[in-house]
């Protein structure tokens, strides 16, 4: 909906330009037509190439959470494509989990982008903190937060010395 509210915005913008009751006979020589057409055209390919780089890129981040029975793991996986290991950086902090990714990427064109994303999870109580784990394959980020057998004590008593 938003592309073609665009395309239609830019289409109506260039029309109205190109009939301007105020252009001299200079302005509508066939010839600039053509230009005009050919610009436009031109610049319709780059708008579009741009909307479907966005729907493609870093912006479109998924994400799930789930118990795995079998190894006793809580998990995380955000797919993240065109992340890189160096792009990605988790930390834990008390019983909080926080994963951002940043990439800032340039082509020959001089053409620019920037992609992130950040997820921010409470750990549960039963999660053993000291041993998460990692790995980013084909695009997708997992991490593995082992259970603990014991849940760690929500309180603990401070002794005075």
């Amino acid at each position: 909906m938003k592309k073609t509210l665009a395309i239609i915005t830019l289409l109506a913008s260039t029309t109205l330009s190109a009939h301007n009751p105020y252009h001299s006979n200079f302005f509508n020589h066939s010839m600039l037509n053509k230009n005009f057409w050919s610009d436009f055209h031109q610049q319709f390919q780059q708008f579009d190439h741009q909307i479907n780089k966005l729907q493609h890129s870093g912006g479109n981040i998924q994400s799930k959470q789930y118990f795995n029975k079998n190894n006793s793991n809580y998990v995380v996986e955000i797919k993240a494509l065109g992340f890189n290991k160096s792009d990605v950086n988790i930390s834990n902090t008390q019983n909080t989990l926080t994963i951002k990714g940043y990439k800032k990427t340039s082509n020959k064109k001089n053409t620019h982008s920037e992609s992130s994303f950040s997820h921010v999870l409470t750990l549960p109580m039963d999660g053993d903190t000291n041993n998460i784990v990692a790995d980013l394959k084909n695009g997708i980020l997992k991490v593995s937060i082992p259970k603990l057998k014991q849940p760690k004590p929500q309180s603990r008593k401070i002794h005075i010395q």
